[in-house]
Parts: C-alpha cells; sequence; structure tokens
C-alpha cells in the first residue's frame, strides 16, 4: 500500500474537508465540538492523533494497568505492517502506541455529538519512521529552530498532519457499550483544512511556567507572563507549525488566535480567565473548560494539560528541552 495514492486508498470512503489533531485534551475537544456544531451535518470530520513506538520493557512494566482496559483500537497494528503489540507473561497484549493521548483521544470520541459522522484517524509512527522522516523531511521545515523541543513537536505535528494511518468511526456495541470499528487499514486524511489549538495555553495560562509565576510574583506576575507568550508567539511557534502542516498540502487554522477571539480575551480580566489559585486540571484555562462544560464535555473539562510531545510519546522527560537537538542534523545532499 505505501506506493498507493491518496484516491486508491480511500476508495469507497466519503472524504472529509475539514480535519482536527486530536489528543483529547479539553483545548481540541472544543474545538471539535464547535465544528461539530457548525459545519454541514453530512460533512465528516476526522479526528486525527498521533503516538510513536515505545519500548516493549516500559510496556510490559505497565500491563497491570491495561489488562481488561484495553478498547479494540488501541490493539492495531500500524499501516506498515510492524508489531504493534508486546505480549506479557500472562499472555496479555500491550500495544505499542498505547500513550496518554492515545488513550484520553479514544475516551474523548465518545463525548462528542454521536449525530455527527466523526472519523478517528490512528496515526502510529515507529522509531524507523521518525528517525527517517525527521532527518529528511522535519530538519529543514522547523529550522532555523533547532531545540529538543522544536525537534520533538515539529515532529509529532508534521506525522499528524501527515494524516496516514488506521481509520476508525465510533459505534455501538451489542453490549450497548460505546466502541470504534474499523473502516480502513491505510487511509490518508483528504482533508485540506485542520484545526489546531495552539495559543488557548498561551491566553489562559495553561503552561506549568504559568503557576510557578503566579505562585512567586502574584497577578502582576503572571499577566506579565502571557503578555510576553502572546507577544512571541509568532516567530516562537507559529512559522514552525505552519511549515510543518502545510508540508503536506493542508492549510492550518488556529481558531484560539483568531482576531476576535484574541481581541475578546484581551479584554477580559485575568481572573475570569485562569485561577492558578485552583489546582491543576481546574485553575488553568478557566474559562476554556467552563466552556467546555457547557458543551457538554463534562470530561475533558477536567483533564490537565498535557505537551503533545509527551502525550504522543516522542519526547524524552529527561532530555532538557531548549538544547540544541542533534537528531535534527540534515541528510547530505
Amino acid at each position: 500500500a505505501a506506493g498507493l495514492s491518496e484516491p486508491a486508498l480511500n476508495q469507497g470512503i466519503p472524504p472529509s474537508r475539514v480535519a482536527v489533531l486530536f489528543s483529547g485534551g479539553v483545548d481540541c475537544m472544543v474545538l471539535a465540538a464547535l465544528a461539530g456544531r457548525h459545519l454541514p451535518a453530512d460533512l465528516p470530520i476526522d479526528l486525527i492523533n498521533v503516538a510513536f513506538e515505545q519500548e516493549r520493557k516500559s510496556q510490559l512494566a505497565s500491563v497491570k494497568h491495561h489488562c481488561g482496559k484495553k478498547s479494540k483500537a488501541s490493539q492495531s497494528s500500524p499501516a506498515n505492517g510492524t508489531s504493534a503489540a508486546a505480549t506479557a507473561a500472562d499472555g496479555h497484549r500491550v500495544s505499542l502506541y498505547d500513550v496518554p493521548d492515545r488513550k484520553t483521544a479514544l475516551s474523548g470520541i465518545h463525548e462528542l455529538d454521536p449525530n455527527r459522522a466523526w472519523r478517528f484517524v490512528e496515526v502510529n509512527v515507529t522509531k524507523a519512521e521518525l528517525n527517517h522522516w525527521r532527518q529528511d523531511r522535519v530538519s529543514h521545515l522547523v529550522a532555523p529552530c533547532a531545540s529538543i523541543l522544536d525537534d520533538s513537536i515539529g515532529s509529532a505535528i508534521w506525522f499528524a498532519a501527515r494524516g496516514r494511518g488506521r481509520l476508525l468511526r465510533p459505534c455501538v456495541g451489542e453490549d450497548g457499550k460505546p466502541g470504534l470499528l474499523e473502516v480502513s487499514r491505510d487511509y490518508v486524511c483528504p482533508a485540506k483544512v485542520v484545526l489546531v489549538g495552539m495559543g488557548a495555553d498561551e491566553q489562559l495560562g495553561g503552561y506549568s511556567r504559568h503557576r510557578q509565576k503566579f505562585l512567586h510574583h502574584g497577578w502582576q506576575g503572571l499577566v506579565d507572563e502571557v503578555f510576553m507568550d502572546i507577544s512571541r508567539i509568532s516567530h516562537r511557534n507559529l512559522g514552525r507549525d505552519d511549515r510543518v502542516i502545510s508540508d503536506h498540502g493542508r492549510e492550518a487554522r488556529f481558531p484560539f488566535l483568531d482576531e476576535h477571539v484574541m481581541t475578546f480575551l484581551n479584554a477580559l480580566p485575568i481572573e475570569d480567565k485562569m485561577d492558578l489559585r485552583l489546582e491543576r486540571g481546574i485553575g488553568e484555562k478557566l474559562l476554556l473548560r467552563n466552556l467546555a462544560r457547557s458543551l457538554g464535555l463534562a470530561a475533558a473539562s477536567g483533564l490537565p494539560k498535557r505537551a503533545i510531545q509527551f502525550g504522543s510519546r516522542i519526547a524524552n522527560s529527561s532530555e532538557k528541552g531548549s538544547d540544541r537537538s542533534d537528531r535534527l542534523a540534515t541528510r547530505p545532499a
């Protein structure tokens, strides 16, 4: 299937025009819910979720947390045919792609409007595939950015925006429980518009350093930190993110950075947008969490912030994100 074109891979599947980079977190859940409300009812929406291959030993160590809890979708094999699961001593199968963002996404899709045609695109990236495309494409696209953080985020977004993987749709099983039904094992998302949640954390206090700034410097320190984040987001994040997404012929849309949205948020007192006196999962992005609850997204509204590089498990938590990444070395011409 590697040499087949997008139309050949997607034969017989109604095309989508809009996709959402989807981790199941509150930012993308709100975007998906609003897209579902405002797009034509017969238009399918692709929810793209990316996961990176994990070491077998790390997955087997956590097998007790997975036994009896795995959905059918989380046990799939990736499109390239490599093994997607390891087997524990007791015979249980543990997906090598059973990362945090996969779990919240599989749960989150069932909180969305059941009358809408949602489609879950399960993108699984092997280590070999990551190493190849990181050097061949991503390194050029994120340049001049060259940190470990740029490497991790740029690579994660590039593979997600590529939109190639296993296609599933929500269903209700014979036991009455929600599940996912496989539609295609090798699907390429045809959507030309991709909705992404960048800008929510910067404006609504989503980062842990916002909480630290508030604890040590109070409300004014928090105001200054948020202002700094908004001022530098264009050159720090958006150029990189737009390049890696558009490399696949898709247009990135940033609803949280819409001029009208930003004007509205900037006019609000900071305590209406975030209250970092409250615990994690409540106080940060308080306004957005309230919106999520009003949209019926009760579970998603209480999820704490988790960065894409950690949720997809591409990043090594022992590395310092600001250090230069040696992995971005480009291939010789």
